[in-house]
């Protein structure tokens, strides 16, 4: 039992890691990340606008 104590957090990693590679897996085939490219350009556009907008704003507030 004492080897345990010493590969039992790898043997634990190694299930972990191979749980979600097949958890990823089961997202690609199943089409779960279709159309993750389009939202995430929107939320960087809505981010970016909204940054723009307070940089304005501060801008404004400063004058």
């Amino acid at each position: 039992m004492l080897g345990f104590e010493v590969t039992g957090p790898y043997v634990s990693a190694l299930l972990m890691s191979l749980g979600a590679l097949c958890v990823f897996i089961w997202g690609v085939l199943s089409g779960a990340f279709h159309g993750a490219d389009e939202a995430a350009t929107r939320f960087y556009e809505r981010e970016a606008e909204n940054d723009n907008a307070k940089h304005t704003n501060a801008k404004h507030t400063a004058e």
